[in-house]
């Protein structure tokens, strides 16, 4: 209620009026007091502002209460509006209750008017909260029609049965279906088979924890062509108790797609890698060898021919045969490096025998290899990448360790295919910071545990301080004697 009231009054009898405002001012109300008789006085009132209350004898000579009544829907102003009258009937009180009067109090009865002043006002503070709210909840609504109309993401409600409610029309677009085709479908059966457990759960855990739940699911189009979402999923409740589910999902398929591809990279790498590497080695066997081969046989020749007739270069002719023949060998280890040809004709386990062999002749350092249980086939693939992890490790070994023995050990645990490969060196801190800022540190290691992964193993590091270095290597066996390999040494492991 405002702090002082406009009121106006369509009385035209002095007396009554005056009892009127006595009787206001005997409620201690704070007012301003307008008084009309006439039709047109009243419509000037009116102009010059809306009140906050009428009081309204029911007939004057000229004006009446229900001429009053007509004029404020006409003008559509919604002031409260009270009867007060002398002794009339019901049927007026009633009529002019019809026409839009909010209470009737006879004259003779003034007291009841500061409450029903009071009453109306109050009435009309409800009725414009109420119209303020409808009109807020039919803007709300049309905001949520026009956004649910263009956003390219699904909206969807759900009952806790899991039969749609509504879906947006946006599921045309990503799906393929008409709103009007999904009503009272099964969520579920927009679904991918082995994404439903995932869904469930995300609906079970919203419903428990009362907060939203995103989770990744792949939704079938009409043609049952899988596309990936990712779905945040809501529950709405009344009393209580869970209501509906609001699902908003966004189609996510071009960023799966993205980040499959952005890990496949590293693989694709390798692969061209060793493909080059199997195309150069071939051609330091097949050419590069050859042409030396030629060479030295060229100088074997002239050996003969030098030995009576002069000795100091038949010796000179030794020294160069002897040069060439180390030449012929590095190129061979070169290209064994490179691709060992007893991976491809022979299996892993004659391809690390050789390995292991070459190293320990060229460094010093013993190494003992131990293979056992070994499957009679592995997949190509899978021979390649274990064959790298141990090269790059004796490599690593090689240039870091300052060991004096290796072990090797290669062996089957159930479906795990183990390799550890341990050394008596100086060992390190894996933890420590490295002090080289000029070259890249730990890349053999990086190198392993790619190609572990690759393979859906894992790469584990232990080492310290003057206790060696072990790396452990764990893949899992996928393809046993089905694979498309050699037989030959494998069948020997």
């Amino acid at each position: 209620m405002k702090k002082e009231l406009d009121i106006l009054i369509i009385e035209d009898v002095l007396q009554d009026a005056e009892l009127i405002e006595r009787e206001l001012q005997e409620s201690r109300l704070s007012y301003r007091l307008r008084r009309v008789e006439t039709r047109p006085a009243f419509l000037a009132e009116l102009e010059q502002g809306t009140p906050d209350i009428i009081l309204s004898d029911f007939s004057l000579p000229e004006f009446d209460a229900l001429q009053a009544l007509s004029l404020l829907r006409k003008m559509k102003l919604d002031v409260p509006f009270i009867l007060v009258t002398g002794t009339r009937s019901e049927e007026v009180a009633v009529e002019c209750i019809r026409e839009g009067a909010d209470d009737y109090i006879l004259k003779a009865s003034l007291r009841r008017l500061p409450t029903s002043i009071s009453n109306a006002l109050k009435k009309k503070a409800h009725e414009e909260a109420r119209l303020e709210a409808e009109a807020a909840f039919r803007r709300s609504e049309e905001q949520y029609r026009v956004i649910a109309e263009n956003t390219r993401d699904l909206i969807a409600l759900v009952d806790t049965e899991g039969r749609l409610l509504y879906t947006s029309p946006s599921h045309r677009r990503s799906l393929g279906y008409a709103p009007e085709e999904l009503a009272g479908l099964e969520l579920l059966d927009m679904v991918h088979a082995e994404d439903k457990p995932a869904m469930e759960a995300a609906g079970r855990q919203a419903m428990q924890s009362r907060e939203a739940r995103t989770v990744e699911v792949r939704l079938c189009r009409q043609n049952g062509e899988p596309r990936s979402f990712e779905s945040v999923l809501t529950w709405v409740f009344h009393q209580d108790r869970p209501e509906r589910a609001i699902i908003v999902s966004r189609d996510i398929t071009r960023r799966k797609e993205a980040e499959e591809a952005l890990r496949d990279l590293p693989r694709a790498i390798l692969e061209a890698q060793e493909a080059e590497r199997l195309r150069v080695a071939a051609e330091l066997h097949d050419s590069v060898i050859q042409i030396l081969s030629a060479v030295k046989f060229r100088m074997q020749v002239v050996e003969e021919r030098l030995a009576s007739v002069d000795e100091a270069s038949w010796r000179d002719a030794l020294k160069a045969e002897a040069h060439l023949e180390k030449a012929i060998q590095e190129v061979r280890r070169i290209s064994r490096n490179l691709r060992p040809r007893e991976l491809d004709d022979l299996g892993l386990a004659s391809a690390l025998r050789a390995l292991c062999g070459e190293f320990s002749e060229r460094t010093g350092l013993s190494v003992d290899l131990a293979i056992h249980r070994v499957p009679r086939t592995l997949a190509p693939g899978l021979e390649l990448q274990l064959y790298r992890i141990v090269q790059e490790a004796l490599g690593n070994i090689e240039k870091h360790s300052r060991a004096t023995h290796v072990t090797i050990h290669l062996q089957r645990q159930k479906s795990l295919l183990q390799i550890s490969i341990k050394d008596n060196g100086r060992g390190f801190d894996p933890l420590a910071p490295r002090r080289s800022r000029t070259k890249r540190p730990g890349m053999g290691l990086v190198d392993m545990r790619e190609r572990a992964t690759f393979v859906g193993g894992t790469c584990v590091l232990r080492s310290a301080p003057g206790a060696g270095t072990e790396i452990l290597i764990e893949v899992p066996i996928k393809s046993v004697e089905s694979s498309k390999g050699k037989s030959g040494e494998k069948g020997q492991a």
